[in-house]
């Protein structure tokens, strides 16, 4: 299990895996925008940036 970080090092983590993302995004999420839009692709994004996160280490608390 990962080791638990701080909140300033959660940001800092949250802030490089949405760089990665957004300069290398996975084919997925093309193909989601094409099928459902790009609001459904956003969510998408999303989720899969706070799961990444979460298995870097990062304190987030789960949806709902």
């Amino acid at each position: 299990m990962p080791k638990r970080r701080h909140r300033s090092e959660a940001m800092a983590t949250l802030q490089a895996i949405g760089h990665e993302l957004k300069t290398n995004p996975p084919s997925i999420l093309e193909h989601t925008r094409r099928k459902f839009g790009a609001k459904r692709a956003g969510k998408q994004r999303q989720a899969i940036l706070l799961n990444k996160a979460r298995r870097a280490g990062a304190r987030i608390p789960p949806a709902g």
